[in-house]
Parts: structure tokens; sequence; C-alpha cells
């Protein structure tokens, strides 16, 4: 689901090494605007330089110099990683987003409330105040992994279209596929809680669920409401909204709540809380079970209620950077350059109660 099997597995960072290359690098940003049609005017003659220079490594691709194929993945990996990196900092607002080096392990932060009972101060005795006791401990990470097929026969010619194409399908994929492991961590983390947890279930997104869940999560923090269409659309529902004029007890939202609605057809917020939309596109590399249409990425029907500020029951740790490597497709054989980045996440322990959580029973429950 998460990674892409290759045979014979090549590590570009264990074949090639130059300091000097980087995402800054003029090799790179040049290659990046050819690949993208940029305006290359700025670059003068350096772009002749860059072509010939990855020309010239296609050649030695073709080859199988494995020197070459990876200088040409490092490069293409130092165009991707810059707006890779700015998605992946979508998870700032779901929870505590960290970078971390490869020689560290992501440590989750928890804290236990002791004496939390409370009681009236006798005429000798002691009141008993509660205490914060905070804990780490470690979690493991998910590769998330992408690719295309190389043609370094394009690429030598100077045509770059399908490196653009595969580029872009490495972001979108990436980021889809980060976004679904998180979700489904969330999804899990939240329902199978035991004790306190603000969890319900029902058909479509129902009024006195959703202030129900709001209600109780409010005192951890001013909540965002957040989930793919498929719920947050719902919420404009909910606005109190009546067509009917002749209807004496019908309420009627202002004139700008209207324009939002009519200009995007979704609330930006809904009782004070921010409403964000999970941006959730088509797998086209997969049917769903009729075969009339794509699967989508992530899973439908959840809407979760995430707190803001503080130390975040819902951790997302990004560790290390992007990798490339080279290898043969188990399954077709075919030749492909493969991209990672290791990602963990997790709700903190004996704080899932702080994220609250309404599922739409008519959308199937993820089974990740």
């Amino acid at each position: 689901m998460f990674s892409i099997e290759l045979n014979n597995a090549r590590k570009d960072s264990e074949t090639f090494v130059n300091p000097k290359l980087g995402t800054k690098s003029p090799i790179v940003e040049i290659f990046s605007a050819v690949a993208t049609g940029q305006d290359l005017s700025k670059y003068g003659k350096k772009v002749d330089t860059v072509m010939k220079h990855v020309a010239e490594l296609s050649s030695q691709a073709m080859l199988g110099n494995p020197v070459a194929k990876a200088e040409i993945n490092t490069i293409v990996r130092y165009a991707i990683e810059p707006k890779l990196t700015s998605a992946i900092n979508l998870f700032s607002f779901m929870g505590t987003f960290r970078k971390i080096g490869y020689e560290e392990q992501p440590m989750m932060k928890t804290y236990k409330h002791e004496s939390i009972r409370s009681g009236f101060q006798a005429s000798r005795g002691d009141v008993p105040f509660a205490s914060t006791n905070w804990r780490e401990y470690a979690i493991g990470t998910q590769t998330i992994s992408s690719g295309y097929a190389v043609n370094y026969r394009e690429i030598q010619s100077g045509n770059l279209d399908k490196v653009a194409e595969g580029m872009d399908q490495v972001q979108i994929d990436m980021m889809n596929k980060a976004m679904l492991y998180v979700v489904s961590e969330m999804f899990k983390a939240i329902k199978n809680a035991t004790g306190v947890k603000y969890f319900g279930q029902t058909a479509g997104v129902e009024r006195d669920a959703v202030d129900s869940i709001l209600k109780k999560v409010r005192p951890f923090g001013q909540p965002a409401i957040t989930g793919d269409y498929s719920v947050v659309s719902q919420l404009g529902d909910l606005a109190g909204f009546k067509a009917d004029p002749t209807d004496a007890k019908a309420s009627h939202l202002s004139e700008i709540v209207m324009e939002e609605i009519r200009k995007t057809g979704l609330l930006s917020t809904y009782k004070g809380s921010p409403i964000v939309e999970l941006p959730n596109q088509y797998n086209l590399t997969q049917l769903n079970a009729a075969g009339d249409n794509f699967t989508k990425y992530l899973p439908e029907g959840l809407l979760f209620f995430i707190p803001q500020g503080g130390v975040a029951p819902l951790q997302v740790f990004q560790r290390g950077g992007l990798t490339s490597m080279s290898g043969n497709d188990l399954i077709t054989g075919t030749e492909m350059t493969r991209f990672d980045l290791e990602i963990g996440a997790g709700v903190a322990e004996g704080r899932e109660h702080e994220i609250g959580l309404l599922h739409d029973e008519n959308y199937e429950e993820p089974t990740i």
C-alpha cells in the first residue's frame, strides 16, 4: 500500500556522493525549470551546459553505468524535495510536526495526571493538589514510496515531458500516501481507545452529533474541524438555512455566509471552529470494486475535531529527507526510480480523548 518493491535496488546515496549538489544548485534549478516549462532566459548559456551534462549522464545510464543513474536520480530528487516538503508541512495544523535526523528515534510526548481529585481543606488537613507527569516513548516509522519508469533515451534527447509527469506524480502520490497513513493512525487510536473518548457514528453528518463532540473537545483548545469533501460539504446543511421564506420559524444565514457558500460550496467556520478540507484525490492506478471509477487515496466519511495549540495529541515525524534508488519493478520488470520518505505518526497514549471523531456510516471504515 505505502511502498514499492524493487529487485536489485541500489540506493543512490551509496553510489553517488557530491556534497556541493543540493536543492539550490544551478544544475537542479535549471533541470527543474526545463522539465516544468519555466522561463529559461535568466539562466543564459548555463542551460546548454546543464542539458549537455544531463545528456552525457543519460548516455552513460543507457550503458548501465550506476553512477550516472544515481546522479540523474539525485538531481530529480533535489528538484522534487522542496515541493514535497512544503506539502508535508500541512501536518502542522493537524498536530505537532517535527523533522528529525536519520540517527534520531521518533519520541512521542504525553502526560499523566496524578492526584486529580479535589477537596476542601480541613482544619488541620492538606488539600490534594493535582500534578502532571510528562513522559516520552518511542514509535516506529512507515516508509512512504513512489516512483516512475525511467526512459534515459528521452532524457538524452532533451525531452523531459515524462520526467516532469513522473515528478508531479511522485509528489502527489507520496503526499497522499503520507496523509492516508496519518489519518488511519488517528482513526485507529481514537476508535480503539478505552475510557473517555469522543467518538460517534451516524448515518450522515448530524447536527446533534457534531455539536456534542465539538462541545466536549472545546475545553482542550479551539478545535479545527477537518475531513475530506464527503463530510465537510455536509456542514453547510447544519448552518440553519432554510430556503422557504414562508416558514416563520426558518432561520436564515447572513449574506456574507451565503456568498461564502456560493463561491466555494463550503462553510469556512462552524460555531467559531475553522473547517479545513483534506484534499482527497483519485488514485489513477486503482479502480473501485464496481470498476466504474477510480478509488480515492483517503478514506471518506471521517470528520475530526482537532484542538489547536500546545503539545498536540497527534504527533507526526519526518525522519531524514527524501531518498532515491534504482531497480526493477517486481511485477513488470520495468526499470524504476523510487523515492522514499520515512514518516512516523501517532496519537499520544492517554490523550486520545483530546481529538474528537465522527464517522459517517454511509462510508466504510478504513481497513488499513
